[in-house]
């Protein structure tokens, strides 16, 4: 398994996963640590897993997010945690639901 260095909580039934191996900055300039991962269940198992998880998280739909919404096909959710945040999030004819979870800094 991967080391998750976010401190976010990770799905508990991963495919594929990894963290990126440098910070980037963000659209806002901040920067971020990311995990990405995969995994084989449905979206909305997904999405319920984590709304439960950051239960104090806010909600945006991903079709609003200017970073997600000019990919076509892509349906999902981004919680966020004051500057921290995860999106759940799947394209149209992908078999998995992919997962990111960035820790980021002012």
């Amino acid at each position: 398994m991967v080391n998750n260095y976010t401190g976010l909580p990770v799905f508990p039934s991963l495919r594929r996963a990894a963290m990126d191996k440098f910070t980037k900055t963000d659209t806002l300039g901040r920067w971020c640590s990311r995990f990405a991962a995969e995994t084989s269940y449905p979206l909305d198992t997904v999405e319920e897993w984590y709304r439960k998880a950051l239960a104090t998280a806010s909600e945006t739909d991903l079709t609003h997010d200017a970073n997600y919404n000019p990919y076509p096909g892509l349906n999902g959710i981004k919680l966020a945690l004051g500057i921290d945040y995860v999106t759940v999030f799947r394209v149209r004819g992908q078999t998995s639901t992919s997962i990111e979870l960035f820790r980021c800094s002012g």
